[in-house]
């Protein structure tokens, strides 16, 4: 029963890994019900995993939630972008995830951006495609961003045990 238990703490590891790409995958949830089947059904009575440990994971968490929003206020603005860029910029992930995931996540940010600059800001064309480049970069820093988060959460988790 325990080598299923861990089997599936692996798996539920890897698809929150695979969820960074695939957005209809809840990747901080499945870490966390990695941690938890561990914790509750394969710890020692009273021995689970530290309350550091918790803590740590719930500081981490946070920033895995945040790090799409944040990353592409952050490299809009870096490129030049203005508010209302930075703000369409989130609109066309949170949008992009339920349209056409993964891709929309890169493509509407992008599409976003670049019209809110040219129509709304009234920039030319080469400057609203820096800026809509910008939340291209933003996007694949997150991913970036995520997958080291979370790595270093799934080795926190083995090195708590």
């Amino acid at each position: 029963m325990d080598i299923f238990l861990w089997i599936i703490i692996v798996a539920l590891f890897a698809l929150s890994i695979a969820g960074i790409f695939l957005p209809i995958l809840p990747d901080t949830v499945l870490l966390w019900a990695g941690f938890l089947l561990y914790h509750f059904f394969l710890a020692e009575p009273g021995a689970g995993l530290p309350a550091s440990f918790w803590w740590g994971m719930g500081i981490l968490s946070v920033l895995l939630y945040g790090a799409d929003l944040l990353t592409n206020v952050y490299f809009v603005k870096k490129y030049g972008g203005s508010k209302w860029s930075s703000i369409a910029a989130v609109a066309g992930i949170l949008l992009g995830i339920f349209i056409l995931p993964p891709i929309g996540m890169i493509v509407l940010p992008f599409v976003f951006v670049l019209l809110v600059e040219m129509v709304f800001q009234q920039q030319p064309f080469d400057k609203a495609v820096k800026v809509g480049l910008g939340s291209l970069i933003a996007f694949l820093s997150s991913a970036v961003m995520k997958v080291v988060l979370q790595l270093v959460m799934i080795l926190w988790f083995f090195l708590a045990l």
